[in-house]
């Protein structure tokens, strides 16, 4: 009896943990999934997680788009931290030569990371190719193109329907920097 008794409280605590860990893990996921649309258009500058006594340090191994309920989002893997990030509305500028880099689309988000790298600086192999061009073609994200790899700096524009809201997100585990990017319909655009 006492064993029953026992049995009975240890399933119905379990079922009452995996209920409680169910019920925290779906509400991540739904804040995680619910962030309002970006509204702000100024300028946003940030600074990185990076060693700076680490050589060569951060670098861009990849770069993802992605669609949600009321932006597109824009994320780029690095390894060794994340970099120092400035993202303004602008026109992107080939390095070295200081030509506009048409992007698809209406507006461009001009993205500047310093310092970082697409490359492994001791052996010069690629870590990202920045002559790739993106063409994701979302509601609001058009096109994803670079500017430069040059000197601890690395610039990527990013090509949108409109000038809209958009906000910057530094993430951790792996380290990565997102831009979000509204619909227009969520700006009234």
């Amino acid at each position: 009896m006492r064993t029953r008794k026992l049995r009975a409280g240890v399933l119905t605590l379990a079922a009452a943990v995996a209920a409680t860990l169910a019920l925290s893990a779906g509400q991540a996921r739904a804040t995680d999934a619910d962030l309002p649309a970006p509204t702000s258009t100024a300028p946003v500058s940030g600074t990185g997680t990076a060693d700076p006594t680490v050589p060569g340090t951060p670098k861009l191994i990849n770069v993802r788009t992605g669609r949600h309920d009321a932006y597109d989002r824009t994320v780029f893997d690095f390894t060794g931290g994340t970099p120092d990030f400035t993202v303004a509305y602008g026109t992107l500028v080939g390095g070295g030569t200081g030509d506009p880099i048409p992007l698809a689309g209406n507006a461009a988000l001009v993205v500047t990371f310093h310092p970082a790298f697409a490359h492994d600086v001791a052996t010069g192999a690629t870590t990202y190719d920045i002559t790739r061009v993106l063409d994701p073609n979302l509601p609001t994200l058009r096109q994803i193109r670079f500017g430069e790899d040059f000197e601890g700096h690395v610039t990527a524009g990013i090509g949108v329907a409109d000038r809209v809201g958009f906000r910057v997100l530094q993430l951790h585990a792996p380290d990565r920097i997102a831009i979000d990017v509204a619909h227009l319909a969520t700006c009234g655009g």
